[in-house]
């Protein structure tokens, strides 16, 4: 009789040798039902809307749904640095995080969020302000 540590080795030695042809066999079945499949996809996306943000945040961010509303609600709606209201942009607040710890800061605008990626170019004061609240020496 074989251990279960004996099986999960086989298990993964089969995987690892099929590998390669189930990944093509994978990709010629998307080749052949690709407008079905997207169909299919773009259905799902539009009936659980919620779901797919929580997956997306949940893989990009480490954060769940409720951590993002949770700060929605502790900034009261608003854009942490310019403090312009959700009901006042196009879109939703983006979250905002630092790329080399992947610590999440807050939510931001959009306009907010791309210069905070270029602030050295910008005045500086209202980005050093916000950042100093997370991080203890700017780069």
């Amino acid at each position: 009789m074989k251990t279960a540590e004996e099986k999960r080795k086989l298990r993964r030695e089969k995987y690892l040798k099929y590998y390669e042809r189930e990944r093509a066999r994978g990709r010629e079945y998307f080749k052949e039902n690709k407008d079905w499949i997207l169909a299919k996809n773009r259905k799902y996306n539009k009936e659980n809307p919620d779901k797919r943000k929580s997956a997306i945040l949940k893989y990009e961010y480490g954060i769940t749904l409720e951590d993002y509303n949770k700060m929605l609600n502790e900034q009261e709606g608003k854009c942490a640095i310019c403090q312009k209201h959700q009901n006042e942009l196009k879109k939703i607040l983006y979250v905002d995080h630092d790329h080399k710890t992947g610590e999440v800061r807050g939510l931001l605008c959009k306009n907010c969020n791309v210069a905070l990626g270029f602030y050295e170019k910008y005045d500086t004061q209202i980005f050093e302000k916000y950042l100093k609240k997370y991080r203890k020496e700017l780069n």
